[in-house]
């Protein structure tokens, strides 16, 4: 079973911000990535470096073909003309859809993982799944397993495992100009603490801002750091 204990406050009033705020009607701003891809493709930003920083597929010569098991993911400026910006996935359902149960003995994500025994079961998990121009790669966000802290964020195989879904840890959001940020916390973590959560590194080269695996770290007033605040926009970045 999911413990209730945490969060469900935070869930209710969040609840119509979590995907982030959609872009008002009649908004003429570029599409991000491809204009092929358009609003069924979604942009991950960061609170620390801002919502034209978007995810990126690490895949020499950006041109949409490449793509395999293993290669970095890190965040970049938000352009129409960049296929590897293209994602499309975002929200995929809740832990009650995903976590290994008596109730879901197909659910994906262990039932010892982190996000199963400490998390609602209404919480919001994701897929990054990369797809150019619009054409889904079957290759997702995720990391290599085990996962542990430090591991870069890498394309994995789309449904093999927990590795490529994130929970969206409500009870540690922050708005931030209407918008709601979250650390997404990895499913396949099974620390009893600090589980392995979505960083971005703004510190790295080859590639810059990579994304990588960190513990979870909870400040004062249940915030994370900016580095582990993660939003999403849908087609055109405001």
């Amino acid at each position: 079973m999911f413990k209730l204990n945490r969060g469900v406050a935070v869930l209710a009033i969040a609840a119509p911000l979590a995907l982030g705020l959609s872009v008002p009607a009649g908004a003429s701003v570029k599409p991000a990535a491809t204009p092929a891809c358009g609003f069924n493709c979604f942009s991950l930003s960061s609170l620390a470096l801002g919502r034209h920083t978007i995810q990126n597929a690490y895949i020499p010569g950006d041109t949409g073909v490449g793509g395999k098991v293993g290669q970095k993911v890190n965040m970049i400026n938000a352009s129409n003309s960049h296929p590897n910006e293209d994602f499309v996935g975002a929200q995929v359902g809740t832990l009650i859809n995903f976590c290994n149960t008596e109730e879901n003995p197909t659910g994906l994500i262990p039932a010892n993982s982190y996000v199963c025994i400490n998390y609602p079961s209404s919480y919001p998990v994701f897929e990054s799944n990369w797809a150019a121009y619009g054409n889904q790669s079957g290759f997702c966000v995720g990391a290599a397993l085990p996962v542990f802290t430090g591991e870069n964020v890498t394309l994995q195989n789309c449904g093999a495992s927990a590795s490529t879904l994130w929970v969206g840890d409500l009870a540690n959001s922050t708005t931030h100009h209407g918008h709601l940020y979250t650390p997404w916390v990895n499913g396949a973590s099974t620390a009893f603490s600090h589980p392995a959560t979505l960083q971005v590194d703004p510190g790295t080269t080859r590639p810059i801002n990579q994304l990588k695996l960190a513990p979870l770290n909870t400040l004062t007033g249940n915030v994370s750091p900016d580095t582990q605040e993660f939003t999403l926009d849908f087609g055109p970045v405001a």
